[in-house]
């Protein structure tokens, strides 16, 4: 933050005139192919990281902030695979754990 709080902040940080999806996309993918590991889009990481919050327990509420979803619905729809999962991780857990009172 002592590096960048001069700098406007509607503007970007490390790059000058417009930046496609499309060459971001590229110079990853070739930075992928570099070391060795699975190709992936600067949209799939946005997706990793959201869904490596929701495991975390971080609450919706917060990853969609943090996404800049408008709405916790938007988010609640695109990560309903992981909230499902979540819940079936939370019965597990409520169900041994009343196994054991018994």
């Amino acid at each position: 933050s002592e590096l960048t709080k001069r700098l406007p902040h509607d503007e970007p940080i490390f790059v000058e005139g417009k930046v496609y999806n499309s060459t971001a996309n590229s110079v990853l993918e070739r930075h992928c192919k570099r070391a060795g590991i699975p190709v992936i889009s600067v949209h799939g990481l946005r997706h990793t990281h959201a869904s490596l919050l929701l495991f975390a327990g971080v609450s919706i509420a917060s990853v969609a902030k943090r996404l800049g979803h408008a709405s916790m619905n938007t988010t609640q729809k695109t990560y309903l695979h992981i909230i499902q999962e979540l819940e079936n991780q939370d019965v597990d857990l409520v169900m041994r754990s009343i196994s054991s009172l018994i």
